[in-house]
């Protein structure tokens, strides 16, 4: 069941694959941070009031990989973890972000897209990907590794 207002207090995870992080100081880049599909308003992320890192990162394993009937393999990512506060208190002109809860809940589940209590939506403009980094960038601060690279 969808639930009106996730908390300031509370924090969402935000799925990194492997590719989308520093081989420099090991921080996501801020290409991990861009909306998904990129034409979209949206960021899927999931509420940690239904889920823990861990079991965030082990539903990658239930996904199918794009235009394929194979899964996912949970060991190429990483989960980042933001306080819902601070992304809404990032204030950049026209880069307000909100977070919605947005459960992913089918009966029966469809194979590939498992059902997930957890998932939310970060929701605003993110900027472009190599020419507005700003928002994104922010994003990397306030965040941390709730699962990271060694």
């Amino acid at each position: 069941m969808k639930e009106p207002f996730i908390p300031n207090k509370d924090h969402v995870f935000c799925r990194v694959v492997d590719s989308f992080i520093s081989s420099k100081d090991k921080k996501p880049r801020a290409s991990a941070f861009s909306n998904t599909p990129k034409t979209g308003n949206n960021l899927s992320c999931d509420w940690d009031k239904y889920c823990t890192a861990e079991s965030s990162r082990a539903l990658i394993g239930k996904q199918y990989r794009p235009n394929t009937t194979e899964f996912k393999d949970p060991s190429k990512f990483y989960i980042y973890q933001l306080n819902v506060g601070e992304i809404r208190g990032i204030k950049i002109p026209e880069r307000e972000q909100e977070i919605e809860h947005d459960p992913l809940l089918n009966d029966p589940e469809i194979p590939g897209s498992p059902n997930n209590q957890a998932h939310s939506i970060m929701i605003g403009n993110k900027g472009h990907e190599k020419d507005d980094p700003e928002l994104r960038l922010k994003l990397v601060e306030i965040g941390s590794w709730a699962i990271g690279p060694a």
